[in-house]
């Protein structure tokens, strides 16, 4: 009889040097929505990085959520994540605090409001995403952080 596994943290990986175009980082354990977000934000002029988060059985630890730091996330200009990873509400939680990179968060319409309390600077679109909300959000997500940086010297 196999026993559970230990639990052990997901290694991130690293991003390429900059290519000048924003960097996207795709959180999500269902592959084909991975792959299909991943492409649709390549195709609209982003770098992107994926991450599968947490395994269901907890095995598989989140360094972000765990130690407060991922490679993959600091490198980022924009997370898009789901409720669907692991322990999603934590994760929301530490990607929403002030001064993060910003977030679009896919969930049920119903649960807006539950995660809107969670990262009050998220971008919530609504489930099932269509390509044209994906890429509206993250653009919205960007200028919305933009917005927030103070002009240096003020």
């Amino acid at each position: 009889m196999a026993g559970k596994r230990e639990p052990h943290m997901i290694e991130a990986g690293e991003w390429e040097a900059r290519s000048g175009r924003p960097r996207a980082l795709v959180e999500n354990p269902d592959a084909a929505q991975l792959w299909a977000y991943a492409e649709i934000l390549r195709e609209a002029g982003y770098e992107v990085a994926t991450c599968a988060g947490e395994h269901p059985d907890g095995a598989d630890r989140c360094p972000f959520i765990e130690t407060g730091h991922c490679s993959l996330v600091e490198g980022a200009d924009v997370v898009v994540s789901t409720c669907s990873v692991g322990r999603g509400d934590r994760l929301l939680a530490v990607l929403g605090l002030t001064g993060s990179t910003p977030v679009v968060f896919e969930a049920p319409k119903p649960d807006f409001e539950r995660y809107a309390h969670l990262a009050e600077n998220s971008t919530l679109v609504p489930m099932p995403v269509t390509q044209r909300a994906l890429v509206e959000a993250v653009a919205a997500a960007r200028a919305e952080a933009t917005e927030a940086v103070p002009p240096s010297g003020a």
